[in-house]
């Protein structure tokens, strides 16, 4: 199986606007929009206060100081307190309102995205390593909150702060305002140029950082293997790879946004220097005041600024878009109770379930070109126990695999009683049947809750069914009983408690089939016998599908089917498979030669 058919890289569109991408996330704000239309007046009313304060600076100069006007200068110095005042309170009730927008979006968003992945597949986590979904629910998430917080709505203020400055100017003077206004095209091929640059290098910075993250996951995952088998410098050395990548990115973007600054401050300067020239003329010749010429400079100055802040924010939206993109392909993939075609799922209880099962000519791939199941075709009656054999990649665990729908099979049909189970809603069909698998996974927590997964189960009732399983041991060995803290993955339990907590959460829940994925794997004899015991227990009155590669643990089924390669070789009882000398008997041969050196040592 080549490794591209499971992992990929990222890959954005690399468009400079996405009408899609803008509609999803202005649902998201229009959830919002009385603070989003507040918050815009805000700005509109400080723009127009941020103006009014370089043209009343001017009105001093020609209409106070010139004339000598001594109460006019007071009066304006004291509106100018005022306005500046009341400005900055604007300003503070106007960035409160935006962050709190930006939070409650990236609130939603999170929610939106945390539930969506939990509908996801097994197949899409078996391509997608799970560093990259955390930076999707972490940093591209951040990074669409900054672009309500800190983007557009200030974008918006600063385009108003813009368009006010040059109807100024050419209320004042069109002669200045058109000598300002012959710089502003140098400005926009400038922001343009660098803006689309530093675009690209985002959103490389946003790819490398999800490869980090997805390699340090990995890494701390699987830490007790690296340590084990000394592969400390080599990956450390892959991660140096890695990281020195994302420096470099880093770092072409900082160099882009270095020189971008002083570009900007080159063209203001060439800005005030030609109004200053020409300014400064017409003041001498008469033609125009001083305190028009002032106002000009203060404006020229207010204006760079503005252009300035538009272009960071640019940056900043172009990251949010970078960051969008990858967060609706995340929100795009396909859910796991999606159908394939559009029949109506039928209404199924655990009451109405007798427990058959029938696999019909299934074929199943996970890749969907190298087939795992081959035609594969088997029944199992209600109430009846059933073994699957056969060595290892022979198909066992698929089978658990497409009977909970975990994955979804090619072709065939699989039959539970009379319906076919792609008719059956997902989440109760794992009502109806519970997996007890090898790969225990254990939640941080106490034993109560990995118990009972959060459900409102009391405490007398785990104790009693732990109790009438016989593996009230088990609870005797810990310390604090259903209060024991669980370290994360169960790092602090055996593999026997381990798999009692896995067979005691699905006993919990009552199911009607159940499957036994090599329950009793690399247990202690103890362990294993108090497993063995309980298992024959909860199967009394259920269909039982045990799959295992230790023998001993299969032969009171009823019928075993054996597998090779993806396909039934042989079915039947233990004894009948003996007698046909087949690939079962070669393996019982093996397994009892195995049994008695270990015996003799």
């Amino acid at each position: 199986m080549k490794n591209d058919d499971f992992f990929s890289e990222d890959v954005l569109s690399g468009k400079l606007y996405n009408s899609a991408v803008i509609k999803r996330l202005l649902l998201y704000v229009l959830r919002y929009k009385a603070t989003g239309l507040l918050s815009i007046l805000l700005v509109m009313m400080s723009t127009a206060l941020f103006l009014l304060c370089p043209y009343l600076f001017g009105y001093a100069i020609d209409h106070g100081i010139a004339n000598g006007n001594k109460p006019l200068v007071y009066k304006i110095a004291l509106s100018l307190l005022g306005i500046e005042a009341l400005r900055l309170l604007m300003v503070v009730t106007q960035s409160y309102f935006i962050q709190k927008i930006g939070q409650k979006v990236m609130l939603d968003m999170r929610m939106d995205l945390f539930n969506h992945v939990q509908s996801l597949p097994v197949s899409f986590f078996d391509k997608n390593p799970v560093g990259r979904i955390v930076t999707r629910l972490t940093n591209d998430v951040a990074a669409i909150g900054e672009l309500f917080s800190a983007g557009v709505i200030v974008v918006i203020g600063d385009i108003c702060i813009i368009v006010g400055i040059f109807v100024a100017m050419f209320m004042l003077h069109v002669k200045l305002a058109l000598l300002t206004l012959a710089t502003f095209p140098l400005i926009v091929i400038i922001a343009l140029w660098f803006g689309r640059r530093m675009k690209d290098s985002f959103r490389e910075i946003r790819r490398k950082l999800a490869r980090i993250n997805s390699y340090l996951n990995e890494n701390i995952t699987g830490m007790k293997v690296i340590q084990l088998f000394n592969r400390e410098k080599k990956n450390y050395e892959n991660f140096d790879g890695i990281n020195n990548d994302y420096l470099k990115e880093q770092v072409k973007y900082i160099h882009y946004f270095a020189i971008f600054q002083p570009t900007i401050a080159i063209v203001s300067a060439v800005a005030v220097s030609l109004v200053l020239w020409y300014g400064a003329g017409k003041c001498i010749q008469g033609f125009l005041t001083l305190g028009v010429l002032v106002t000009f400079l203060a404006y020229i100055h207010d204006l760079f600024e503005p252009i300035r802040d538009i272009v960071e924010k640019y940056n900043i939206i172009q990251g949010a878009m970078a960051s969008s993109e990858r967060v609706f392909s995340l929100l795009n993939e396909e859910p796991e109770a999606g159908l394939p075609d559009s029949r109506p799922f039928q209404k199924i209880s655990k009451d109405d379930v007798k427990g058959a099962i029938q696999f019909e000519n299934v074929w199943f791939s996970y890749t969907g070109s190298e087939y795992v199941l081959k035609d594969l075709s088997f029944r199992i009656e209600p109430g009846q126990s059933v073994a699957l054999v056969g060595v290892t990649g022979s198909g066992k665990t698929s089978i658990a695999s497409v009977l909970t729908r975990l994955y979804e099979i090619q072709k065939g049909s699989i039959w539970l009683d009379r319906i076919d189970i792609r008719n059956v809603e997902k989440a109760v069909l794992r009502y109806i049947i519970g997996l007890v698998s090898q790969d225990v996974f254990l939640f941080s927590g106490n034993l109560r809750d990995n118990l009972t997964l959060f459900n409102p189960i009391a405490d007398t009732k785990i104790l009693e069914i732990v109790e009438s399983m016989g593996l009230t041991p088990f609870i005797n060995r810990m310390q604090n009983g259903l209060d024991t803290r669980i370290s994360e993955r169960g790092a602090n339990l055996s593999v026997g408690e381990r798999q009692f907590i896995s067979l005691t959460r699905v006993i919990l829940y009552n199911p009607c089939i159940i499957i036994l994925d090599e329950a009793t794997s690399s247990m202690d004899p103890i362990s294993e016998v108090l497993i063995q015991e309980a298992l024959q227990k909860i199967t009394q009155g259920r269909t039982a599908l045990f799959i295992a590669h230790r023998l001993s643990t299969i032969l009171h089924c009823d019928k075993i089917v054996v597998l090779s390669k993806g396909e039934k070789i042989e079915e039947g009882n233990h004894e009948s498979l003996l007698q046909s000398g087949g690939l079962y008997s070669q393996l019982y041969k093996i397994y009892i030669k195995d049994e008695l050196a270990a015996l003799r040592v």
